[in-house]
């Protein structure tokens, strides 16, 4: 298995460009069909190792480049359908990667390696070929007709193409792991994009040539590895990590990249640099509006404009489920970070106060109920079956009821008093480092029980019997992987419960009997620093926990479910809104709220906000 370390390794050793293998490579095409057909027909682990050989000696064949680029298309739909079968182990985990897991992933980045190995020969050949037909093409005009006919742009660009492909699977991979791309991943990037606009082969529709999915050209590919950088998306759920990679094709149609900037932009790409997309600061180390350096510039506007359209004409269908969701949230991302973003004044260290943060709807809806159950809130006992809740809101008994450690800078704790901070509707907290626990061992991982990520509900089940299972996840097995672990950076990390168009609710210190806390949404956090800060919206400053259930007399559901009433707040110009979870309600819908036994009837004005999690009304008293 190859790792980042031996894969870095190999691309800065100069190497012999042709390494003519002991025994002669088997190049017929027919051959390498059937062996690909019946590769499915093998074990897991025996696909690895055939796809391992013969992408080793395919890479050191003596044989032409453009028949390599052949031979590597048949191989590489083999591996494909290998790896979509090895991600069905891991990709719909909720929670943080386990040690197998973490091996499928490790596997997966290996074949993924091998393939950019492999066409990285290819790209070094063919550069030196080009070269070589330019000079000698300029020495003397009857001379072209003994010029090298092996090189052709042609070549090139399906190499860096498909180079460029593997990469942006690599990058993937990272992002379901919520692992920072290592800088050397972006820099052989942004110089493969750099050549390939050096040797015009950018735009250059490799379509015709070989089977393209994602993309046609270089540009589109490249566009869509910078959307992909610059959505943040290890601070969404893996469940949207992989939504927004299906729909980057479409996006990236959108996205504008060039050398010389349309507009203000700010966003921007050093070409000679191991950096993703840019945000110009006054941190950046370069101007790069500066001649000098190699930049490009990435205009956002049409593609946030593209993304309210569609989400517009999903609201006319009546389909605003999960892709309208995360049309909003994306395109409210990109608007508030890179076209419009606030001014950060800086934070008031003499007004830092140590905090806590709970997340998630019903274990906030159970906090601000003063620890009671919405059926114990609302008194659900004397209800009807059609208005009986149909989950409660009591906490897991292993759930963490003091919440994340944060740290603030509103003032709000001053002796009760209100600074003028406050007024802001948004603000930065910062989160504070867990405190470290026990790493378990290879054999107590190993004792675990092999088959628990296995379920329905985590991935598709593998092929390979128990005896099998029990053999590969060996102590020796789980050593192995840690050894991979530590030369690959491939660490098991948590999801983050804090993410993008997340609720929350922030608990401040207080002297008095009244609790001194805010509702707030996340509008963008940092993933990389030790104490990651977190750019929030207060949603509000008062609260109430009730139960809320529909009145209309129509066919959808009258149950009750948890909710909040915000109140309206002068300072912060907000008004009286209803916080419910999504897919309930609509706007001009007349609901009951009730609390204990008391019941009052408000109608849903409009709708103010809406994520995945929870929809915000501003609602009027009947």
């Amino acid at each position: 298995m190859v790792n980042l370390s031996t894969f870095q390794q190999y691309l800065t050793t100069n190497a012999p460009l042709s390494q003519p293998l002991p025994r002669s490579f088997n190049s017929d095409e027919q051959h390498l069909r059937k062996w690909a057909a019946l590769l499915p027909l093998q074990t897991e682990t025996q696909q690895i190792e055939q796809l391992e050989q013969v992408l080793t000696e395919l890479r050191t064949a003596n044989i032409d480049d453009r028949q390599r680029l052949t031979l590597f298309n048949i191989v590489l739909d083999a591996a494909n359908q290998l790896i979509a079968l090895l991600r069905q182990h891991y990709i719909y985990e909720t929670q943080a990667f386990n040690a197998y897991q973490l091996d499928y992933v490790a596997q997966v980045k290996s074949l993924y390696y091998l393939m950019i190995m492999g066409y990285d020969g290819v790209i070094k050949r063919e550069i030196i070929l080009l070269a070589d037909n330019e000079s000698q093409s300029a020495i003397n005009l009857w001379q072209r007709y003994f010029i090298n006919d092996k090189s052709s742009p042609i070549t090139l660009a399906i190499a860096t193409y498909q180079t460029l492909l593997m990469y942006q699977k690599l990058l993937f991979e990272e992002a379901l792991c919520y692992q920072k791309p290592t800088a050397s991943l972006w820099f052989n990037i942004n110089q493969l994009y750099y050549m390939a606009c050096q040797q015009r082969t950018v735009n250059i529709d490799v379509s015709a040539y070989i089977p393209t999915h994602c993309a046609n050209t270089i540009h589109q590919l490249y566009a869509q590895l910078c959307l992909h950088s610059l959505l943040n998306v290890r601070a969404m759920r893996r469940a949207n990590i992989l939504m927004v990679q299906r729909l980057l094709l479409e996006w990236g149609e959108h996205l504008i990249i060039t050398v010389e900037p349309q507009t203000e932009t700010k966003v921007f790409v050093n070409l000679n640099s191991d950096s993703a997309p840019t945000y110009l600061t006054a941190h950046c180390a370069i101007n790069p509006y500066d001649a000098h350096h190699d930049c490009v510039f990435i205009e956002l506007a049409p593609l946030v404009a593209h993304l309210k359209s569609r989400r517009d004409t999903l609201i006319e269908e009546g389909r605003e489920g999960a892709e309208y969701c995360l049309l909003n949230t994306v395109a409210m991302t990109l608007s508030y970070r890179y076209i419009q973003p606030r001014l950060t004044l800086p934070i008031k260290q003499s007004a830092k106060q140590e905090a806590h943060v709970i997340t998630g709807f019903n274990d906030i809806h159970y906090r601000v109920s003063n620890q009671q159950s919405l059926s114990s809130l609302i008194v659900a006992k004397v209800l009807p079956d059609y208005q009986q809740p149909r989950y409660d809101t009591l906490p897991k008994k292993h759930a963490n009821d003091k919440g994340l450690a944060v740290e603030t800078f509103d003032g709000r704790f001053n002796d009760g008093a209100v600074n003028n901070d406050d007024f802001s509707v948004l603000r930065t907290l910062r989160l504070l480092p867990k405190p470290k626990e026990p790493v378990a061992t290879a054999e107590h991982m190993a004792c675990k029980n092999v088959h628990s990520f296995f379920g329905p509900e985590a991935s598709i089940k593998s092929r390979e019997t128990n005896d099998t299972l029990e053999k590969d996840y060996s102590p020796k097995g789980i050593k192995d992987i840690a050894r991979i672990a530590n030369n690959d950076v491939l660490d098991s990390i948590e999801p983050p419960s804090l993410r993008i168009m997340s609720l929350f609710l922030l608990c401040r210190p207080h002297q008095s009997a009244s609790p001194d806390w805010s509702i707030g949404v996340v509008r963008w956090r940092e993933m990389d620093s030790e104490k990651p800060e977190i750019d929030w919206q207060v949603l509000g400053h008062q609260l109430i926990a009730c139960g809320i259930r529909l009145h209309n007399r129509d066919n959808r559901s009258r149950h009750f479910v948890p909710a909040f009433v915000v109140g309206s707040d002068e300072q912060l110009q907000t008004v009286c809104s209803l916080i419910v979870p999504t897919s309930h309600f609509q706007d001009g819908d007349k609901v009951m709220m009730r609390i204990d036994t008391k019941q009052e009837t408000l109608r849903l004005v409009q709708r103010l906000l809406m994520t995945e999690e929870f929809s915000q009304y501003e609602v009027e008293q009947l």
